[in-house]
């Protein structure tokens, strides 16, 4: 893997978590009250470490279980489906 392919992949990756990020504030800001008690990684966490990629993704599977719990159905986390 090149140099060049390493910086482009980590740019997709951070633009992809700083993407999630900004919807799980906006899940939060509208009243989520799942999303504001579940998501704690912050963007360059999940984006540049293992451990924090790990924990956003269990993060995501916490929060669907969750809504699934609170709704009796997933489609109010739908919009972790990009």
């Amino acid at each position: 893997m090149g140099f060049f392919s390493r910086i482009t992949d980590t740019a997709t990756e951070v633009g992809g978590h700083a993407a999630l990020s900004k919807d799980i504030r906006k899940a939060v800001e509208g009243g989520d009250r799942e999303a504001a008690t579940t998501f704690r990684t912050g963007t360059l966490a999940a984006a540049l470490t293992s451990k924090g990629c790990n924990a956003r993704g269990q993060e995501v599977a916490d929060y669907v279980e969750k809504v699934v719990a609170a709704d009796g159905d997933s489609r109010r986390a739908g919009w972790l489906n990009r």
